[in-house]
């Protein structure tokens, strides 16, 4: 039997994370593209070369760390840079995800991942797994966990696909606004796969 791939995504606050570690402790790994993308923009030295000749030598810190809030202002307010940077690092996500799955001896593997479709993640797996709130309480957690304004939280929400492209393009979904239970529908999901 051929291993089954999962991926989870959502918005910016949508609570995806939360799902992720779920499945983490229920023993199906789960690997986070966002930090596996941050790893390799800081240790890949084709990411290194081609972002610095895109975006400048402060796209790095003095100790060779991603500036991610530099960057970050710099790339969310033009779709077109986003669109350059993950046309960069996404295939190599990809690849290192689809390495680190080949070695994991368990039957499911599941990733994490904000941009599924525009990365290209989707074709490599088996089942995509929407994680979404309302607006407002995505706006709201960001807002909390980050101390970014309400206008960047809007700005990176008007850059990511929306929860209706997304409930029609996903496999399955778990809505979690703090009043509907995440687990019983997770558990439900993990059955029906």
């Amino acid at each position: 039997m051929s291993k089954m791939k999962i991926a989870i995504t959502g918005g910016i606050g949508s609570g995806k994370s939360v799902v992720a570690r779920m499945l983490t402790v229920m023993g199906v790994p789960v690997y986070d593209c966002d930090s596996k993308a941050r790893y390799l923009m800081e240790n890949d030295l084709y990411i290194r070369q081609t972002l610095t000749r895109m975006f400048g030598e402060e796209c790095y810190d003095v100790q060779g760390k991603i500036n991610r809030k530099w960057l970050a202002s710099h790339i969310f307010i033009d779709k077109d840079a986003i669109k350059r940077v993950n046309d960069l690092v996404h295939p190599r996500v990809k690849a290192d995800f689809l390495s680190w799955a080949a070695e994991r001896p368990e039957n499911i593997v599941a990733v994490e991942t904000a941009i599924l479709f525009e990365s290209g993640i989707n074709e490599v797996v088996d089942k995509t797994l929407l994680v979404w709130a309302g607006a407002e309480t995505c706006i709201k957690r960001v807002e909390q966990r980050s101390g970014m304004t309400r206008q960047q939280v809007l700005s990176r929400i008007s850059n990511q696909m929306s929860v209706d492209e997304l409930l029609l393009l996903c496999d399955y979904s778990i809505y979690n606004d703090e009043t509907s239970a995440v687990m019983p529908q997770l558990l439900e999901v993990l059955e029906e796969l």
